[in-house]
């Protein structure tokens, strides 16, 4: 249950209830440490309260019945939000703090092209099991999902503090224009390199003797000094509505049962 207050300075504050339940699976046992032995365990509940603060001067919209659409794609985007659980506070197995900021914006560089920049940086405070550590967004579709890494496992990597980014470069045909054939299809470049770091402090390593803490899923690690890292190229504009992208993941390529490149495409319309 949310609520959200806007104000025509930009600046918008939202105020969050949720009641989650996680459920093991034979597929992904939770297996919490007790002394020296894992004991199963069925579920686990978190009943949170989240508070966002959301700051985008000069943005504007157009208003439909139903739908608005932003027209001011170069305004810049602040984010801070801090979500909060107490250990027995409406059923909630678990104390639970976890703030998360961001900022995303547009640069503009005239006929060649824009970029945009998708920044943020997060960390959960307490100690905790790892379905509510940072668990990285896998792409694990066919469709090209903003914020998401498309070579990455699901639960690949744990940690409770990261630094990611996102960058994308249109080059609004700078390059395939220049082509005598390939020009008259008036296909565009796009350029992608996204990337990740994190780190699992010593209280959320099950590894470490933390009792209370489940013991991580098979194909899951921790990141070493390097970011996880991915780049991509792609053409939009195909027909006027296809984008196709071929996705690299250059490290961490030696984890086994892992993808390190792909095709990934979306559909939107484009003039």
């Amino acid at each position: 249950m949310s609520y959200t207050n806007e104000f025509y300075s930009g600046f918008s504050f939202q105020l969050t209830a949720r009641r989650r339940t996680d459920e093991s699976s034979y597929l992904i046992p939770f297996l919490r440490k007790d002394g020296e032995v894992y004991s199963p365990v069925k579920d686990f509940s978190t009943s949170a309260a989240e508070l966002k603060l959301r700051y985008a001067p000069n943005e504007k919209f157009f208003q439909t019945q139903w739908n608005r659409f932003p027209v001011s794609l170069d305004a810049p985007v602040f984010t801070l939000s801090h979500t909060i659980a107490g250990k027995g506070v409406l059923g909630s197995d678990y104390t639970y703090n976890h703030t998360e900021a961001g900022i995303q914006k547009r640069f503009w560089f005239s006929a060649f092209g824009y970029i945009d920049i998708i920044t943020k940086a997060g960390k959960v405070w307490s100690k905790v099991p790892y379905p509510l550590l940072i668990l990285p967004n896998a792409n694990l579709s066919y469709t090209i999902q903003p914020e998401a890494y498309t070579n990455m496992n699901a639960m690949e990597f744990i940690s409770d503090e990261y630094v990611s980014w996102d960058l994308t470069y249109y080059m609004n045909g700078n390059l395939l224009n220049r082509l005598p054939l390939i020009k008259k299809l008036k296909a565009r470049e796009v350029f992608c390199f996204r990337g990740l770091w994190g780190h699992l402090t010593e209280k959320n390593n099950p590894k470490n003797g933390g009792d209370g803490l489940y013991l991580f899923p098979k194909g899951s690690y921790t990141l070493g000094k390097a970011p996880y890292m991915e780049a991509s190229v792609g053409v939009e504009n195909i027909f006027k509505f296809l984008r196709v992208d071929y996705v690299w993941r250059l490290n961490y390529r030696n984890h086994p049962d892992i993808q390190t490149k792909g095709i990934r495409c979306t559909m939107r319309l484009s003039f």
